[in-house]
């Protein structure tokens, strides 16, 4: 069933959302738990989504230990609904969190982590549609180990832009040429600021090709994350930066894509009211001086955590011509984060993720997205 947002109604687009199937259990027999941070992209006309992470014992809080996967999902979009497919390969590791693209080769993903730490890998996933098989090759590596980045393509070269790294968050901003990778990752002009957990769209603007960079945060020395409002704009032809329209409110950890000759479209996110009141606990923890301070500080932590409401519903559009924002329709479903949107051919899926701390959701979700004609 399709759910038109009621504040679309109104809007210049339209949204039109539908729950579109759900993860399957490891064995294929249950409702699965869903995954945060996945592999995940679009292959010859099929969406692919694989690896992930979550808790399949308890929350985080409760003693729960995170777990990381290498498993593979393969869905063909048929007239009314999502197929699976059975995939009888699993990618070469576990890995969580990477920077996902789809170009016209395949599914490029980049870096991430595991039980190891964070990756410095990238690999590219194929669909072979007469075979019904996924061809799994490596490209080369990146320049340094990152995870929760953000990537998108133009043609055949792909960006990835910020992350987290061993030594706190990237600012850095690098390119691979899938026609010719012999020549390994590029170096381009740093990031503005340094930023993980963002929303990265690729769009061309009066026939110049653009980076678009919306939100996203960074964890500062004291523990505290700054959380953006910002868009950073870069042009591909001058490799520079500017600063376009700030978001209407600080937004990480959402989706996004883009909207050919119109704009951007931002799907949800985390405002961090949650976020940033259980890192000042963290913070007021590590200098607690008693027990019983330590024991307070932790079990108002877990309420907040337990108590958690979820992350933002509401659905932004950047228009590029005019450099302004608008709400533009609202999510019906529980929000999921820490997830790659997915465009596909006339829709747009947005593939489990996080929904509340610590708990993720199996949906596969979809939206179509349509010009209102006055």
């Amino acid at each position: 069933m399709f759910l038109l947002s009621k504040a679309s109604a109104q809007k210049p687009i339209a949204l039109s959302w539908k729950l579109e199937a759900n993860l399957p259990s490891e064995d294929n027999l249950h409702l699965g738990l869903g995954v945060a941070g996945p592999v995940t992209g679009y292959s010859n006309n099929v969406l692919i989504i694989a690896g992930g992470a979550n808790f399949p014992d308890s929350l985080p809080w409760k003693g729960g230990k995170k777990k990381y996967y290498n498993k593979v999902y393969v869905f063909k979009k048929l007239t009314t609904q999502l197929k699976s497919i059975k995939a009888t390969i699993q990618l070469p590791f576990n890995i969580a969190y990477p920077a996902n693209c789809s170009t016209v080769k395949g599914i490029v993903y980049a870096g991430g982590e595991n039980e190891s730490g964070i990756s410095s890998k990238v690999v590219l996933l194929n669909w072979n549609e007469s075979k019904g098989q996924l061809a799994i090759s490596n490209l080369p590596d990146l320049p340094e180990a990152i995870t929760n980045a953000s990537s998108d393509c133009i043609g055949n070269i792909i960006y990835v832009a910020g992350g987290e790294t061993r030594l706190g968050v990237s600012g850095k901003l690098f390119s691979l040429d899938l026609n010719n990778v012999e020549k390994g990752w590029q170096t381009l002009h740093d990031l503005p600021e340094p930023v993980s957990h963002t929303v990265l769209v690729a769009l061309n603007k009066a026939g110049k090709n653009m980076l678009y960079i919306a939100g996203g945060r960074c964890k500062q020395a004291n523990g505290i994350s700054d959380i953006y409002d910002q868009l950073f704009i870069y042009d591909v032809s001058n490799n520079s930066w500017t600063k376009g329209k700030s978001l209407p409110y600080a937004i990480c950890a959402g989706t996004g894509t883009a909207m050919a000759g119109k704009g951007i479209i931002v799907f949800g996110g985390d405002r961090g009211e949650v976020f940033h009141k259980v890192e000042m606990l963290n913070a007021a923890l590590q200098k607690a001086l008693s027990e019983e301070e330590k024991k307070r500080i932790i079990e108002e932590k877990n309420k907040l955590l337990s108590s958690h409401p979820g992350f933002s519903k509401e659905v932004l559009f950047y228009n590029f011509s005019k450099d302004e924002w608008s709400r533009i329709g609202s999510i019906p479903f529980k929000t999921p984060v820490t997830t790659t949107a997915v465009a596909g051919k006339d829709i747009v899926f947005i593939p489990s993720g996080e929904i509340r701390a610590g708990v993720r959701t199996p949906a596969i979700l979809s939206v179509k997205l349509s010009i209102k004609r006055k």
